[in-house]
């Protein structure tokens, strides 16, 4: 078709004069140049197009990216800020049906509760629909219970309210009643006591303090009257008016009762006792010096050798400490298994970092195998390569179901059935290490190598089971949080150590027993906020490592530091024999248990009198015997 046209041109020129034939060529030429022309200007056209429709590619990547990036650091914040007003103003609980209620969002506030922009700065009244809500909630908790563990009977769904136990103070017996005015009421001799009506109030002595004056003679010897002067023997600090009795209370209101040195000067003033904060301060130092810290080191030397042990750490403020200021110190808690029969010993270091090193420290020299629960900080396994096996750590259910808990307090379940939600993983989770606990609470009372078998037959199923299901979660699926996926990938990290209570049945499940003897230190904390000097820390950790043994073996730590500062100058210079009078030192020990009943006796007398002798009906005879 191109060459008939090409020849119809031709023909078209036959007859043509030459300028008519350049003209004709010059219009084709032009018109050619012109498409030439038109052609690269669309081809230039179609490449910038091309360019800019590949930026635009890369710019929506990127958008892609960045929009998935801002969407997971979202997650994270909102997740993030649920857990910590959670902890400010949520349930200080991890049973399995606060944390459900707390996952429903019946106990998490909304928004800012401590907002200063709502309503006429007045916190919202209460109405009955509120507790409709409180209670459809607390059902719906009860119901999930039921899914979840499938029975009625859930873990502390039908725990009986417990009574007050009065069973540890003195008792004074008053029979209260008027003969004369029964008399006047009922008629002589037309009543008697059949039954009584008992009603008990606990009644408080108020504090007191007294200057205790002993003299001793000067004796006047022979006829030029030599005086000789006597020796006060055993004081517990030369020249001061102080005694066991006041500092033991001081001690136990520091650090039993975290009652700032400045708030007791306080208090004792209301009494007529102006005692410095600065001479308590004093005082307290002198006698853990020169007394308290013997034991401490003798208590910690005897807690190295226990086969099983617990550890734990907790943050602490220390102003002077030759660092910048700000500086982080920490307090290192030790204590015997939670599970071995016999003496319990709870032991607090004062450390100026978080590392190792006191590990090294405090079980530097070990001779023999330590089962250590902790959690998964890495100065534990550290210190463990370090020691040949000798070190065997053991894992902790608490922080593993933590984990989980969290994960679970971020999603927003109100709209979700109860099917729903018990298939969620993270509540299931929750589900099957409750479970757990429930079978190795039931073995608490079992001696070690009987609980040890129950452990294989009831737990270890229940252990596999949780540990297949976490296996099952796909940690690459967008819809796994980030706290899901850690919790995940922290139980399968630690699998081995979570699985080691199964083999020795002195091994707990959890280091729960640690976490409560670091939670007085946290209370101290928020009273005190901080130590001035690094001794006074080091004098603190020593008092709270007395306080914390004597209450784990049920004594008074009241009765047993008086007990210590009153024994203890008796051995101030008995240095190397320690061995021989530390025992009956102990809390534990027969004498300190007797010291302990004798001085509340004592008490009991002075303080609360005995009442009167359970009275009989009056009968006429006595009348007659009465008037003769």
């Amino acid at each position: 078709m191109q060459a008939a046209k090409v020849e119809a041109f031709r023909h078209s020129l036959e007859g043509k004069t030459k300028a008519e034939t350049d003209e004709i060529a010059v219009r084709y030429y032009c018109a050619w140049n012109d498409a030439e022309i038109h052609l690269k200007e669309t081809e230039n056209a179609s490449t910038e197009m091309a360019l800019q429709y590949q930026q635009m590619k890369i710019e929506r990547d990127a958008a892609l990216k960045e929009n998935e990036i801002l969407r997971k650091q979202n997650q994270h914040l909102t997740g993030i800020q649920t857990i910590q007003t959670n902890e400010l103003f949520g349930r200080s609980t991890e049973k399995t049906e606060d944390v459900l209620g707390q996952v429903l969002n019946g106990d998490i506030p909304d928004g800012d509760p401590l907002s200063e922009e709502s309503p006429e700065g007045k916190e919202k009244p209460e109405t009955d629909e509120d507790e409709k809500t409180r209670r459809k909630t607390r059902e719906r908790v009860k119901k999930l219970l039921r899914l979840l563990f499938g029975g009625p009977d859930q873990p502390g769904q039908d725990e009986q309210k417990r009574r007050m136990d009065l069973s540890k103070l003195p008792v004074q017996t008053i029979f209260d009643y008027d003969i004369e005015e029964l008399n006047r009421k009922y008629g002589e001799g037309n009543w008697r006591f059949a039954f009584w009506s008992e009603r008990k109030t606990v009644e408080r002595v108020r504090q007191t303090s007294y200057v205790k004056s002993v003299f001793k003679p000067i004796v006047s010897v022979g006829l030029d009257h030599q005086l000789i002067r006597p020796v006060w023997e055993n004081a517990l600090i030369p020249k001061s008016v102080a005694s066991p009795s006041l500092l033991s209370e001081l001690m136990v209101d520091w650090c039993r009762m975290f009652l700032p040195l400045y708030r007791q000067e306080m208090n004792e003033e209301r009494f007529g006792f102006p005692l410095s904060r600065q001479r308590r301060s004093s005082w307290i130092g002198y006698v853990v010096r020169h007394y308290l810290l013997q034991v401490y080191l003798y208590l910690c030397g005897q807690l190295k050798e226990y086969r099983y042990q617990q550890c734990d750490e907790t943050y602490w403020q220390v102003v002077l400490d030759e660092r910048k200021a700000g500086a982080k110190s920490f307090i290192w808690v030790h204590r015997s298994g939670e599970l071995l029969p016999g003496p319990a010993i709870v032991a607090y270091c004062y450390e100026k970092t978080r590392g190792a090193d006191h590990l090294r420290n405090f079980y530097a020299g070990i001779l023999q195998m330590i089962y250590l629960t902790c959690d998964a900080y890495g100065a534990y396994p550290c210190f463990a390569s370090e020691t040949g096996g000798l070190m065997i750590l053991t894992g902790c259910y608490m922080h593993c179901r933590r984990r989980f808990v969290e994960a679970a307090l971020i999603l927003k379940l109100n709209n979700l059935t109860d099917d729903q939600i018990r298939e969620l993983p993270e509540v299931k989770a929750v589900a099957l290490i409750a479970e757990i606990y429930i079978a190795d609470n039931a073995l608490k009372g079992l001696p070690a190598d009987m609980r040890q078998k129950q452990r294989q037959e009831s737990v270890l199923p229940k252990v596999n089971v949780f540990f297949d299901f976490i296996r099952t979660i796909d940690l690459n699926d967008p819809l796994v949080s980030d706290k899901l996926r850690d919790a995940v990938q922290y139980a399968l990290n630690q699998e081995e150590n979570l699985r080691k209570f199964l083999d020795d049945g002195n091994i707990p499940l959890d280091n729960g027993a640690t976490e409560r003897s670091v939670r007085p230190v946290a209370q101290f904390r928020r009273n005190s906020l901080f130590s001035f000097t690094t001794s006074g820390a080091e004098v603190m950790v020593v008092i709270f490592t007395l306080i914390e043994t004597a209450k784990a073996n049920q004594a008074d730590p009241y009765y047993y530091l008086k007990y210590l500062l009153e024994q203890m100058p008796q051995h101030l210079y008995d240095r190397g024999k320690e061995s021989e009078y530390m025992p009956d030192l102990m809390p534990w020990s027969q004498r300190y248990r007797s010291y302990e009943a004798d001085e509340k006796e004592k008490l009991v007398k002075a303080q609360a009198p005995p009442g009167n002798e359970k009275p009989r009906t009056p009968r006429k005879r006595d009348k007659v015997v009465q008037s003769a």
